[in-house]
């Protein structure tokens, strides 16, 4: 286990490394960048909290953009199984060098869409900005294992329709706020059937 001290080196570092890059590829909004990379660290350091992902998960971020959430998990959580896909070659680019610059291991790469990728058994799945949470059910669950839990971190506005979702093949398990930079926010946690 790495410290706290260590975790935030490393955030320093990776917060850093996106805004060098974010001059030349658009990763996050370039009005007021490194405010924009605060809050998207810390509401990944929120949702880290309230996901209980056992030992050594195998994690698939999906639409995985600048890596968040998944890098900043990866970087507390370092027995975690990375696996991100994202269908912007530049944007996998990026997270790649990034996982070298922090010394990250167990970090698998797709610069593809979701639909072409081979079934990947994860365990949890996370998807913060892909789309509708119906779209994204139907996206990944040949992706997940039995039992698998998709996270997906929503609007406090939007309503989730429960049995569209059980349709799909997926149960509510939680839908929780919490409060990230400011402004509140909802997890939303299925789990496959």
């Amino acid at each position: 286990m790495i410290s706290d001290q260590t975790h935030q080196e490393l955030l320093e570092k990776f917060k850093a490394h996106l805004l060098d890059v974010n001059r030349k590829i658009n990763l996050v909004s370039r009005h007021d960048s490194s405010k924009v990379v605060d809050d998207l660290i810390a509401d990944s350091l929120a949702i880290l909290k309230l996901i209980d992902y056992p030992h050594s998960a195998k994690v698939l971020d999906v639409g995985s953009g600048a890596g968040f959430p998944w890098i900043v998990h990866r970087i507390v959580r370092q027995d975690l199984q990375i696996i991100s896909i994202d269908s912007n070659q530049r944007k996998i680019e990026f997270q790649r060098e990034s996982t070298r610059i922090l010394g990250l291991k167990q970090c698998i790469f797709h610069a593809a869409r979701i639909e072409t990728i081979a079934e990947l058994d994860a365990d949890f799945c996370i998807a913060k900005a892909l789309g509708s949470v119906e779209m994204i059910c139907g996206l990944v669950t040949r992706h997940l294992q039995a039992s698998g839990k998709l996270v997906l971190p929503r609007s406090t506005k939007e309503v989730i329709d429960a049995v569209a979702v059980e349709a799909l093949g997926f149960v509510v398990v939680s839908d929780t706020e919490y409060e990230a930079a400011g402004r509140v926010a909802k997890l939303l946690v299925l789990r496959k059937k």
